[in-house]
């Protein structure tokens, strides 16, 4: 297989050598993906982050040292375009908007398919937000109970002077 020219940069960063194994094995069978750092820790991860500036980083939320949440705002600061993909194996809605608030771009489920991490990381490379298809598919289910909440009264939109036409219209005459 024939490495694109310029690959998307990785850096990895989870607290199980196994799961970093796993993880760099299947992100380098892609061609146009290439990790080139790992670490064990939130400490490391925002050093060597800095260091690297890699395109995107694939984070854990529970670490020793600085935790997940720790670490997205501190890369943030330190490597800006640095793109954030978290890995995390808790689907609580908190974790995920805390996530996304400081900075993630996406947030990935460890039970979900390998392809969906990739395309997470290609859709956090090109600057999209990402949520595994269980976190999207509640998220746009709170999307629409909001909406039929505040459904919109269109009256209340009209201006003075078109509630007045509107009333004499109502009444059967004309506005001219």
């Amino acid at each position: 297989m024939m490495a694109e020219p310029n690959p998307t940069t990785i850096f990895l960063a989870d607290d199980h050598q196994v799961v970093r194994q796993g993880l760099k094995a299947l992100l380098d069978a892609e061609s146009d993906l290439r990790v080139v750092g790992e670490a064990g820790d939130g400490l490391q991860t925002i050093r060597r982050v800095e260091l690297m500036s890699p395109r995107v980083l694939v984070l854990d939320l529970m670490m020793p040292g600085l935790n997940g949440l720790d670490v997205i705002p501190q890369v943030k600061k330190r490597s800006p375009h640095t793109q954030i993909v978290i890995l995390s194996m808790y689907s609580n809605e908190a974790y995920v908007l805390e996530a996304l608030s400081s900075g993630a771009s996406a947030y990935v489920l460890k039970d979900s398919s390998s392809d969906d991490l990739v395309h997470a990381v290609r859709e956090a490379a090109a600057g999209r937000r990402y949520l595994s298809p269980p976190l999207s598919d509640r998220a746009i289910e709170v999307y629409q109970q909001r909406a039929k909440a505040t459904t919109l009264d269109r009256y209340e939109t009209l201006t003075a002077r078109e509630k007045e036409v509107l009333h004499i219209a109502a009444e059967g005459q004309t506005s001219v």
